[in-house]
């Protein structure tokens, strides 16, 4: 009887040179009883290449690496899941470290971040200060410490990535995951790993970097409708309040320098919009308590 492998890499690969190499270095550092599999979506010519390589090779037919990620995923058997990009960027010791994580029972998804290890040259400042507001956000929304949250690698419990095997990736590469287990109140952590410049060819990661960022961006900011309320009411209503202030002293001041109350209608405008206001943000608060209820009871075990 074949026994299962305790680690399964993910490579998502289209054309990348540095795969070759990569999996040397994969069964170097992890052994060679750890399951890669590599998913390629590039010509005939190179998909046979690969399967000389005595990794699985599975063919994408769709599109995103998010969705290579999930058909190798899907096709794994190991007990603890990872995946990193396939062009030599990311430091692959980062993957042993989140496996130590995952043993200990730190986290239940780990992300490697790469911000406190670039190489001269490797990351561009707009990808650099995207990054960050991407990860802030992703931060205060899900209430975890990542600084990464665009990183190329990850290691994952098995058993959190069953609960999401049939959710249907958006493009939103590693921080899909990242979002939906959050979301399921798995443990996010991090480590730190060391960035490169890429080896060869050009990124095949989206055509626009800043395009592909305002769709992370876009998905996060969706899911404060359904896991963060607070953050829409009570900003509804913080704005509310302040503008029915401002009119409230408008009025005042107009009132104080005429000596005459010509502004009642203005006056009853200012009294509502703080009214609503403060009912928006008591509201915000209460529906984000009862979600944070709903998520303690159902937090994964």
């Amino acid at each position: 009887m074949v026994s299962r492998p305790e680690v399964s890499v993910i490579l998502p690969t289209m054309d990348e040179e540095y795969v070759f190499r990569l999996i040397k270095d994969m069964r170097r550092v992890l052994g060679r009883k750890a399951e890669i599999i590599v998913v390629d979506k590039s010509s005939t010519a190179y998909f046979n290449k690969l399967k000389k390589t005595g990794a699985r090779i599975l063919r994408q037919k769709d599109r995103g690496v998010e969705n290579a990620i999930m058909l190798g995923l899907r096709n794994a058997n190991g007990s603890i899941l990872a995946s990193v990009d396939a062009d030599g960027t990311h430091d692959i010791s980062g993957i042993g470290k989140g496996v130590a994580m995952i043993r200990n029972g730190s986290a239940d998804f780990v992300i490697g971040n790469r911000l406190n290890g670039l190489e001269k040259g490797s990351m561009g400042f707009n990808i650099r200060l995207g990054n960050a507001i991407l990860s802030r956000l992703y931060s205060r929304l899900y209430r975890a410490r990542v600084h990464d949250v665009l990183s190329g690698l990850f290691v994952m419990r098995r058993d959190a990535f069953e609960e999401i095997r049939s959710v249907d990736p958006y493009r939103a590469g590693i921080a899909f995951f990242a979002i939906e287990l959050a979301r399921r109140g798995y443990r996010i952590g991090e480590v730190d790993i060391r960035y490169y410049r890429r080896r060869y060819g050009e990124s095949k990661l989206a055509n626009s970097k800043f395009a592909y960022g305002l769709g992370v961006a876009s998905h996060l900011v969706r899911q404060i409708r359904d896991y963060s309320p607070l953050l829409i009411f009570g900003g509804a209503g913080i704005i509310l309040v302040i503008a029915g202030i401002g009119l409230g002293i408008a009025v005042l001041v107009n009132f104080i320098g005429t000596g005459v109350f010509g502004g009642i209608g203005r006056a009853l405008l200012a009294f509502l919009l703080v009214v609503v206001g403060f009912l928006l943000i008591i509201a915000g608060f209460i529906i984000d308590l009862l979600l944070e209820i709903e998520r303690h009871v159902s937090k994964p075990r």
